[in-house]
């Protein structure tokens, strides 16, 4: 069976980021978006969400439009801390550098569900791994990494330079660009994009740090993971059965394992949002059943196929309990006008 995964998505906080480089670039940031596809009205919602996919072809556009040979590091050592909108106050809220970091890999799908945010550490000291999906340019990750040392920077109040970054594309002409914004040795064609920081960095204090806040702020991060996480997956269930539908209804564990998850994660995870898998199958089936049979001439059988029944015959028995009606007579409502619940 083939499935379709959902796309993952950016915050519009952070592709503000993006968009004020563009303008740094000299370019005209908002045609630019509008030619990579991404709509701009997300940019001024708190909530807004943008494609992966197309965030990436905004990068790639910016680079060959500007002819910049490093854009991902055009805004050298400039903060911008409003990149990472509501991780940001979780972070400043942390005692210290090791903290904020924890927070912001645990956190981090807020910012973009594309990204995975790998932290270890050990005695030498502290290694961020970034990765920011398929397809993903370069100049992206460049971007990526060079805003977490800098929120690093503010964060701590100090002219604070990592031990080392490691770029997993090919080594520049010119390599000034990247020692002055990292301010840090750079190694490139290196297997993984990684900032690594001493010990004695994650021990550095916040000037912002509040205990206070901090229930606070990882309650409004909960809450907004929460909401992202349920959305994912509900929304990705639904996608993957009505993408399938046709046919035949989709084992359980095939989506699971589409979503790279076992079954039995999927089934908390649907619970947790008040529903299961058979619900929801269910409820794909009901809501195409009334579309075909309100908006479309297509015949019983043709429907019977569409929903991934076996025949006609439980197409019957599934709208008598949906609609406590046989199809036909409810297409004979429907057309009559008479709502039919």
């Amino acid at each position: 069976m083939t499935v379709t995964i959902s796309r993952p998505t950016v915050s519009a906080a952070w592709v503000k980021g993006i968009v004020e480089l563009i303008g740094e670039l000299g370019l005209e940031p908002l045609a630019l978006l509008e030619e990579a596809g991404m709509p701009l009205d997300e940019l001024d919602d708190a909530d807004g969400r943008f494609d992966s996919a197309a965030v990436s072809a905004l990068w790639s556009l910016a680079a060959q439009q500007s002819g910049h040979p490093h854009p991902g590091v055009a805004l050298g050592g400039a903060a911008k801390p409003a990149c990472f909108g509501v991780v940001l106050h979780v972070m400043m809220s942390s005692s210290d550098l090791g903290t904020a970091l924890r927070r912001m890999a645990q956190y981090v799908p807020i910012i973009s569900s594309a990204a995975r945010f790998i932290l270890t550490q050990d005695s030498q000291g502290c290694g961020l791994t970034l990765t920011l999906g398929d397809g993903a340019p370069g100049d992206r990750h460049d971007f990526a990494l060079l805003m977490i040392a800098n929120l690093c920077r503010w964060l701590t109040g100090r002219d604070l330079r990592p031990q080392s970054v490691e770029l997993a594309h090919a080594r520049p002409a010119n390599l000034l660009p990247y020692l002055a914004a990292f301010g840090c040795p750079c190694h490139f064609g290196a297997k993984r994009y990684r900032l690594s920081f001493s010990p004695a960095d994650l021990g550095l204090p916040l000037m912002t740090g509040n205990p206070l806040l901090t229930e606070l702020h990882e309650r409004f991060a909960n809450e907004r993971l929460a909401r992202l996480g349920d959305a994912r997956t509900t929304r990705r269930v639904r996608e993957l059965v009505l993408d399938c539908l046709a046919d035949g209804e989709p084992a359980r564990g095939d989506v699971a394992r589409a979503l790279c998850m076992s079954e039995r994660t999927l089934q908390r995870r649907l619970q947790d949002e008040g529903t299961s898998y058979v619900q929801l199958v269910d409820a794909v089936r009901r809501e195409q059943a009334a579309h075909y049979l309100d908006q479309t001439s297509l015949c019983f059988t043709e429907i019977s196929y569409r929903l991934g029944f076996a025949n006609q015959g439980t197409l019957f028995r599934a709208c008598k309990r949906w609609f406590n009606v046989s199809p036909g007579r409810y297409r004979e409502r429907h057309r009559a006008g008479v709502e039919t619940g």
